[in-house]
């Protein structure tokens, strides 16, 4: 069974120290501060395959040859990139195909099936033609109507930025929070991670996430209701606009983007956990534990008290590039441990696809940073009325699944 961690045999312990090196490069933190777990990489050499049986190379390239693993290096290496990319194609099968397929990140002797039956039978993702045309520098379609609705939005702030983005565009202090004339909503820069905040403050999983990937549009489900906090200041709001991140590590359990240097410009709701007008009037500050990270099985449940700012993913649910409502329902986790026992048969859901989308399709996208923009409701406004009752009914269908 390759699972994460694993290496070809003819891998040295040279190439596998840079490995470890590199992640703990990008993501920021020494794998050993990282808790135990399945998330946490450890080396171990896998003895020669049997008769019939993938090695990690032959994985890695026929995900790579499928689309699933653009960027990804054919190294032997069974890291956290690949692990997306396996994952990503598994539930894929699972999920489009409606085969028998759990995307849990282990390759072993079904999933090594599923890959050999895609490369013989010459298959291909249905989202291919369009990854294909953003290559060639075509956009059209949903993907092209939401970065002209964000090129629309940011002209409007520029033009009359609101009270918050007034003292954002004033702020002195260094941030990986954008000043409006900054925002870049360009197509082949990065991968956009956008929220539209539905309502402030409703205690609810009842926001909408966008994450607009080489030419695709998929939908998430989430909040950024901050919950509670111990700070007498109040709770922190993440400011609108956009903000530079990348991936790093939750808590040290699990991957989660993280601002990407300094931290992100927030204010301070009163004590009533409301944000009104005048908590504008006690200023800004940079704040480095706004995560995006995952919310358990989320659905409509509350969000209660443990979410401090950060904007927050559920597992329960996603829309894909076919504007298809997909249920991780069955496979989603509630809790933090279940997906970090292999014996639960949980996994993070509808937050991995996320995640994977990222790691592995966007392996060879921008210098891998997201960008991601917070948008609130009245800037719905500007967007064409068809992607407007889209979300309507996208709204209306999460809440006919989670009464299912």
């Amino acid at each position: 069974m390759i699972s994460l961690g694993c290496v070809d045999a003819g891998v040295t312990e040279a190439q596998c120290s840079a490995y470890l090196k590199e992640v703990e490069g990008l993501t920021r933190k020494p794998l050993a501060q990282v808790q135990e777990g399945i998330d946490r990489v450890k080396i171990q050499h896998l003895p020669a395959q049997a008769a019939g049986m993938m090695n990690v190379k032959e994985a890695q390239q026929g995900l790579k040859d499928l689309g699933f693993f653009p960027g990804g290096q054919v190294d032997g290496i069974y890291g956290y990139r690949t692990q997306s990319a396996s994952r990503l194609f598994k539930e894929y099968v699972r999920s489009v195909e409606r085969l028998e397929c759990m995307p849990d990140g282990q390759f072993g002797p079904k999933s090594q099936e599923h890959l050999r039956r895609w490369l013989r039978d010459g298959l291909r993702p249905n989202w291919q033609p369009a990854v294909d045309a953003w290559t060639a520098g075509t956009l059209s379609g949903e993907f092209a109507a939401w970065l002209a609705w964000l090129d629309a939005i940011k002209a409007k702030y520029l033009a009359a930025p609101s009270p918050v983005l007034k003292l954002v565009n004033q702020f002195k202090v260094p941030s990986d929070t954008r000043k409006v004339k900054d925002w870049d909503f360009s197509p082949k820069t990065g991968v956009h991670l956008i929220r539209i905040r539905r309502e402030v403050m409703s205690g609810k999983f009842d926001d909408i996430f966008l994450l607009l990937i080489k030419g695709l549009v998929y939908k998430f489900q989430g909040t950024t209701d901050p919950g509670a906090t111990k700070n007498p200041a109040g709770v922190p709001f993440l400011v609108p606009g956009q903000h530079d991140y990348h991936f790093g590590w939750h808590q040290s359990t699990y991957l989660a983007l993280k601002p990407e240097r300094r931290g992100v410009i927030v204010v301070r709701a009163g004590k009533d956990g409301k944000l009104t007008p005048e908590d504008l009037d006690r200023g800004l500050e940079v704040n480095n534990t706004i995560d995006v990270h995952w919310g358990g099985r989320g659905l409509l449940g509350q969000v209660n008290s443990w979410s401090e700012g950060c904007q927050v993913i559920t597992g329960s649910v996603y829309v894909d590039p076919a504007n298809h409502l997909v249920s991780c329902k069955p496979l989603a986790a509630v809790t933090p441990p279940e997906p970090r026992d292999p014996e639960s048969k949980k996994t993070r859901g509808a937050y991995n696809v996320l995640l994977d989308l990222v790691t592995a399709l966007g392996s060879d996208v921008g210098d891998g940073r997201v960008k991601y923009t917070l948008v609130d409701a009245a800037d719905l406004a500007l967007l064409p009325e068809r992607l407007r009752q889209d979300l309507a009914r996208l709204g209306r269908d999460i809440v006919a699944l989670a009464g299912a």
